[in-house]
C-alpha cells in the first residue's frame, strides 16, 4: 500500500494480519552551531528526540488529535517520525517490546537512520528526507 497521508497510514495498520502498536517519536528540529557550519552554507538541522508515544490502532482517528494530545502534554516539536511494530499469534506487542523498539528508534534517528519511519510535520503533511 502507498501511504500518501496519516489515513493512509491508520489503514495500513488497521489491514495488517497481526494487531500493531504504531510508535510515535517526536522531535525537535535544532539547527547545527553556526561554527559548524560551511561558510555561506545554510545551516543543517538534526531531528533530537522529545518525547515517544505509543498507541494501538484504534486509539488514533485523525492527525489533528495527536497534536492535540501533544499540545495537552506540552510537547514542542516539529517532526514526529512514525513505524509500527507487529504483534505475534494476534496478541499485540507488550511494554517491555515497545521500550526496546522505542530506543531502537531513538537510535537510529541519531545516527542519521530515517528511511524505516514515516515523518509528519506539524500540519500533517507527509515528508521526504533528501
Amino acid at each position: 500500500m502507498n501511504i500518501a497521508n496519516f489515513s493512509d497510514l491508520l489503514v495500513a495498520a488497521a489491514t495488517q494480519s497481526q494487531p500493531q502498536r504504531l510508535l510515535f517519536v517526536f522531535t525537535k528540529a535544532e539547527a547545527e552551531p553556526a561554527s559548524e557550519a560551511p561558510q555561506g552554507a545554510p545551516r543543517r538541522k538534526t531531528l533530537v528526540p522529545v518525547v515517544c508515544v505509543d498507541k494501538q490502532v484504534g486509539e488514533l482517528d485523525i492527525f489533528a488529535n495527536l497534536v492535540a494530545e501533544s499540545k495537552y502534554m506540552k510537547v514542542d516539536w516539529d517532526v514526529v517520525l512514525v513505524t509500527s511494530l507487529s504483534g505475534v499469534g494476534g496478541v499485540l506487542p507488550d511494554d517491555n517490546a515497545v521500550e526496546n523498539a522505542f530506543k531502537t528508534a531513538i537510535q537510529a534517528i541519531q545516527d542519521g537512520q530515517l528511511g524505516r519511519f514515516l515523518a509528519f510535520d506539524v500540519d500533517g503533511e507527509l515528508l521526504q528526507f533528501a
